[in-house]
């Protein structure tokens, strides 16, 4: 069955890679632990309507890690497809953007059971046929760094 265009919500997202000592930080949820997936996850989230990026993304940050975070250029934009939301389908855009960890020690929210501080050496071990992987990939490919700050 064909979905309709008036049938689709768009969402936007902004997703925080932040980088400590040449390491980015990586999360897993739960939710996302099916058909062989790794549940890879970074922090960030659904852009609220009425703040600006930047206070919304530390927002989503903090809440999800405790962390305080510098927030740089996009580096990256994506989407996924086909997610349902209240009985409607969703395509969400989401937007990377380059941060580097100023200050806190990770402490996870419900909505994440693991993290880790991953390198070009050892970000492999999240691999999953997702966009998220292929991004992270990229993040590496790039010898991306924060331009944070």
């Amino acid at each position: 069955m064909a979905v309709d265009k008036l049938d689709t919500r768009l969402f936007f997202s902004q997703k925080a890679f932040i980088e400590k000592d040449g390491k980015v930080l990586v999360l897993r949820d739960p939710k996302s632990l099916v058909h062989g997936q790794s549940g890879l996850d970074f922090p960030g989230g659904k852009y609220r309507w009425g703040q600006s990026l930047e206070t919304d993304l530390k927002r989503e940050v903090k809440d999800e890690t405790g962390l305080e975070i510098e927030i740089g250029k996009p580096f990256y934009v994506w989407t996924t497809k086909g997610l349902k939301r209240k009985t409607k389908n969703a395509h969400v855009v989401l937007v990377g953007f380059l941060c580097r960890y100023k200050s806190g020690t990770v402490k996870l929210s419900n909505e994440h059971d693991l993290f880790e501080w991953v390198n070009k050496n050892t970000y492999k071990k999240w691999k999953e046929n997702t966009q998220y992987y292929r991004v992270l990939e990229e993040y590496f490919k790039l010898g991306t760094r924060s331009s944070a700050g």
